[in-house]
């Protein structure tokens, strides 16, 4: 019986998963580099958790089934919800603010195509606690010094949530024709949105797009009141940006679709993927942490999708260190084997960041080399019963096809 995939999800061979944890660690490295903390959500949530925000209607895109008890759960389809869970109930009385991140899978129930998946994986930071511009600025910021530690070239665009709801409210419009809006900005139909509220500053605001100063021109079409002030402290996030050397484009017709944004909003988009280009999103949401019970807390955050990330770096023929050995431990005869596993013993606790293996197929010398360069190990340590006898090994440069004898004490110096 030949049992197949579900649909929506995927195999990642060993060679795959190289270059995704690579991605992954760079990302990590990066969080941590700004002070973020890892933490871990569960994998399924009481459905509300996800409809209290976005309506009931929300479960036509999740995984949603009952458990044993009757109730209602389902597989979490992104995590910021979570942490703001977690939040609410668990780390409110820790210092602020609160720097967290995470790496997960995430499932929705979607059509699959390419760049979409039913399982995906998601890496993100959410900044709790921090209601300024600087806290604004600083998830920009991070966002973009993760693209460029990837490598990868990508368009960050910025824009306002709350500006643009509050051109709705001068509208008269409710929350729920808001968000209709909103979406229809998401997917890019404007059309729509135009015939929808007709002539009105907001209107004339989503054709303001450019640089920083783009705020300026934005600042003289709206009234004066609460959008104004919102573009005010928009201004400041983006007088940061500019002093951290952050390129991005001020684009006032980008919009977030989940409902709960409140504030600054801003994506990262790549070419050469079509129109699953995005690969970063997120923003400020002010209101999600008091309504799952906590108090009301101010918090911002974005999240990679690491799928199309990797595609993207795929595209721009960016390399994606795998796991290659460091050095591969070769018996020149059997006699020598257990003397080869010491050795190779002995690097692993001298060199714990080196990717240590051992030939244990029996493989003769040539044969053991010529798998070590297809492997793509930099060096070959060989073992012979008349090196050992001097307490040696032969090391092989793979690259530069040089090979020396080098002392088993001094092995470890010579990885570089």
């Amino acid at each position: 019986m030949v049992f197949e995939r579900p649909r929506g999800v995927r195999d990642f061979g060993p060679g795959e998963m190289g270059g995704r944890l690579h991605v992954e660690s760079v990302l990590l490295g990066t969080f941590r580099s700004f002070g973020y903390r890892r933490v871990q959500t569960p994998t399924f949530e009481f459905l509300e958790l996800f409809s209290a925000k976005s309506g009931a209607d929300i479960s036509e895109h999740l995984y949603v089934f009952d458990d044993k008890g009757g109730r209602k759960l389902c597989l979490r389809p992104e995590a910021t919800a979570q942490v703001a869970r977690m939040y609410s109930s668990e780390l409110r009385n820790l210092q602020k603010p609160l720097r967290l991140c995470y790496v997960s899978p995430m499932f929705r129930y979607e059509e699959p195509q390419k760049g979409r998946y039913r399982e995906f994986w998601q890496a993100g930071v959410e900044l709790i606690g921090a209601s300024g511009p600087e806290a604004d600025a600083e998830t920009v910021c991070l966002a973009g010094e993760c693209l460029r530690r990837l490598g990868l070239k990508a368009r960050i665009r910025v824009s306002h949530i709350g500006v643009l709801r509050e051109l709705l409210n001068l509208q008269g419009l409710g929350e729920t024709e808001q968000n209709r809006i909103i979406h229809l900005l998401d997917k890019g139909d404007y059309k729509t949105v135009q015939e929808s509220i007709r002539d009105s500053p907001l209107i004339r605001l989503l054709d303001v797009r450019g640089s920083g100063e783009s705020v300026d021109v934005a600042l003289k079409l709206v009234p004066d009141g609460a959008a104004k002030r919102m573009l005010e402290d928009m201004k400041r996030t983006l007088n940061l940006l500019d002093a951290a050397g952050i390129t991005y484009e001020v684009d006032f017709s980008m919009a977030r679709g989940l409902d709960y944004y409140t504030g600054l909003v801003f994506d990262a988009k790549v070419e050469g993927l079509g129109a699953q280009n995005q690969v970063c999103g997120g923003g400020r949401y002010d209101n999600l942490i008091g309504l799952f019970g906590g108090p009301q807390t101010p918090a911002v955050g974005f999240a990679f999708g690491l799928d199309r990330l990797i595609d993207s770096m795929e595209s721009q023929s960016i390399n994606m260190a795998g796991y290659a050995p460091d050095a591969y431990v070769i018996c020149a005869s059997e006699d020598v084997r257990t003397q080869a596993f010491a050795i190779a013993d002995k690097l692993r606790k001298e060199a714990p960041a080196k990717i240590i293996e051992v030939e244990i197929l029996g493989r003769k010398l040539n044969k053991a080399l010529q798998y070590a360069a297809e492997a793509g190990a930099k060096y070959a340590i060989i073992v012979g019963a008349n090196e050992l006898k001097e307490e040696s090994v032969m090391l092989k440069d793979m690259n530069l096809q040089k090979q020396a004898k080098v002392r088993i004490s001094d092995i470890a110096s010579h990885l570089t």
